[in-house]
């Protein structure tokens, strides 16, 4: 912008001295004029020399006013073709300012929608992510449901493994069948016989029964260490033997008739006591591990009971 500053100035200059060419050029015909007029009347008492110098000094003054008017005038059109074009220039640059400052305008109202856009974006955002959280807190509680029932299908599946082609936990394997000592459960639950055989039944299995001698010896060893009292007649199992049928006539439950009688203790069965005694009890006997039987009051007597069955396959 210096470069019109400078332009304008100069403008302004040359008009200031184009209005003094034509003010000396007045001046110069108004001083020819009355120099005339002197020369006319006869100088007034001044020397015709002197009029004829000023003559001729008015007539270079007329010439010189007259080529300063013709180089205002020259000067006088180029500053106008000189205006002009800066003028023009500055209009077209205010112009160009006035469409950049529309443009910023729009750019500015594109960028608050874009914002606007982004933040309700942002927003559907968030409302997803907690709706996937909600999700995924349900899939972490549906996989730890899965880890527990896993972990019990493994444990049945290692209680399966361990009982295929064998006994249930807490049974004891001899020959070709299982055995289930009512002590290694509860040392402190003790049933009457009829109640000990129906504990036998819900595990799929019966009273205990006492086929020879090694069968004998291994139920005889098993109860050896399983004492719960001082009376020694308190320690014993019962079996499934009974005369309660016929009196004197022990009938295994698989109705077979026990005709070996050395298993009995010395004395035994005695029937003592007014209510009699029908149930037939194993002890264990340090002694002489073939007398382990005495007979007790079938409803009456609380002790452990032995459960058999036949080993699965």
């Amino acid at each position: 912008m210096p470069t019109r500053v400078y332009k304008a100035e100069e403008s302004n200059s040359v008009h200031k001295t184009c209005s003094s060419a034509m003010e000396t050029q007045q001046k110069t015909g108004s001083v020819f004029f009355n120099n005339y007029k002197i020369f006319r009347n006869g100088g007034d008492g001044f020397n015709w020399w002197v009029i004829l110098c000023l003559g001729l000094l008015n007539a270079v003054l007329l010439i010189v006013a007259v080529v300063l008017g013709i180089n205002c005038a020259k000067v006088k059109e180029g500053s106008l073709h000189i205006s002009n074009p800066a003028v023009t220039q500055l209009f077209s640059e205010l112009d160009y300012l006035q469409s950049n400052h529309s443009d910023v305008i729009e750019a500015e109202e594109e960028a608050k929608k874009a914002l606007e856009s982004a933040i309700n974006n942002h927003k559907e955002v968030k409302v997803k992510i907690e709706q996937l959280k909600t999700v995924n807190d349900g899939y972490q509680k549906q996989m730890q449901a899965l880890q527990m029932e896993k972990a019990n299908l493994k444990s049945n599946i290692s209680t399966l493994e361990g009982s295929c082609g064998g006994c249930l936990p807490g049974w004891a394997l001899f020959n070709s069948s299982c055995y289930f000592f009512s002590y290694t459960e509860s040392s402190t639950v003790k049933k009457n016989w009829h109640q000990s055989r129906e504990d036998c039944g819900s595990r799929g299995s019966d009273l205990v029964v006492i086929d020879d001698q090694e069968e004998q010896k291994f139920v005889s060893s098993k109860i050896q260490n399983m004492k719960t009292s001082d009376q020694w007649w308190q320690n014993g199992f019962w079996i499934g033997i009974t005369d309660i049928e016929t009196e004197d006539r022990w009938v295994w439950i698989n109705n077979v008739t026990e005709v070996e009688q050395r298993y009995w203790m010395d004395g035994e069965p005695n029937d003592q006591g007014t209510n009699g005694e029908d149930c037939g009890v194993a002890v264990s006997s340090i002694f002489n591990p073939w007398k382990t039987r005495y007979d007790g009051r079938c409803n009456w007597h609380n002790l452990h009971w032995i459960c058999e069955m036949p080993l699965t396959s």
